[in-house]
């Protein structure tokens, strides 16, 4: 009487590994010589089946999604690892996503973790050791949440080159970032390749109708202005043209000259003699007027001033004017 492969195990398990051979033969890559044959896994197949085995360490998991929770406010239960797949950084620089680095191999074991977060991806880069750092690119969505010290700080400076009260600064916006170097955290525009990290901030406040930039590092102890902003002290006005702004603002307040102090002044070039002019809807001509922005203080009241190079114009805004005649 003949068996069934059911009542012969040998036979079973010969006809189970043919049948997983020839599924990786047509599915796979293969490399036939004389001695054995080797089936080749596809990379994406590789990866999908190193997820299903979850290769990433749990404790590392946990620590990715809750660094993922806090930075995005969301409840470490609503996110999720998308994808993760092996990685051999060729140096440290790499690992830690810097846009320049050596060429330097000094490879680092890991992997690459996509985190699913409000239909965005952030990728982190994670190490054997346990340790992981995002994507210094990702625009998180509690950058908002800038701490209250830093926002003072950088208000108070806003305020004190401008001449305002910091009531009258504004932060529009913060992303939370990380810069290359001192160089870039600095505005540099020609810098060196090397990457020495500095978290921090990218912070654009509202100053009257212009918009300031700054960067800030994480403690708050570096306060950078971006250098392209003209916030000029006063001391840089010619003494002639600061003598007739004074003068003005005596005969229009009759108050003593010692106690009108300019608190600002920035070089400016106007469009045309409208926007000198203060001028809120001007054509777009160009006839341009060379001169300054003056804010000088008056009894805790900021006016503003614009006067031409030679001395010749000088406008006070129309806005005071008008509190004046009142």
């Amino acid at each position: 009487m003949m068996r069934s492969p059911l009542q012969n195990p040998r036979k079973l398990s010969k006809s189970i590994v043919f049948t997983l051979t020839l599924t990786g033969l047509l599915t796979s890559s293969v490399n036939v010589d004389a001695d054995h044959i080797s089936v080749e896994i596809p990379t994406s197949t590789a990866i999908e089946i190193a997820q299903n085995n979850n290769i990433l360490p749990r404790q590392l998991t946990g620590k990715i999604l809750r660094d993922a929770a806090i930075r995005s406010g969301e409840k470490r239960r609503d996110l999720r690892i998308h994808q993760v797949t092996p990685q051999t950084f060729s140096n440290l620089c790499k690992f830690r996503f810097g846009e320049f680095c050596t060429q330097e191999f000094n490879p680092v074991q890991g992997w690459v973790v996509v985190v699913k977060v409000k239909g965005q991806s952030w990728n982190y880069h994670a190490n054997q050791a346990g340790n992981f750092v995002i994507d210094p690119q990702i625009n998180f969505f509690n950058v908002s949440r800038l701490p209250i010290k830093i926002a003072n700080r950088v208000m108070n400076d806003a305020a004190k080159r401008a001449g305002l009260k910091r009531s009258d600064i504004t932060v529009l916006s913060s992303t939370q970032k990380a810069f290359g170097n001192s160089c870039e955290f600095k505005f540099g525009e020609v810098c060196t390749k090397i990457y020495k990290p500095i978290e921090g901030w990218k912070v654009t406040v509202k100053v009257r109708t212009e918009t300031w930039t700054y960067h800030v590092n994480k403690t708050g102890s570096q306060i950078v202005l971006d250098p392209k902003i003209k916030a000029v002290q006063g001391s840089e006005l010619p003494n002639r043209i600061t003598a007739k702004i004074l003068s003005d603002a005596y005969e229009r307040t009759r108050l003593e000259t010692v106690s009108i102090k300019v608190v600002r002044s920035v070089e400016k070039t106007f469009g045309n003699s409208c926007q000198f002019n203060f001028g809120e809807i001007c054509t777009q001509q160009y006839d341009p007027i060379k001169g300054w922005e003056v804010v000088i203080n008056v009894q805790r009241q900021f006016w503003t001033y614009h006067v031409d190079s030679s001395g010749s114009q000088l406008v006070l805004d129309p806005k005071v004017v008008q509190k004046l005649k009142k």
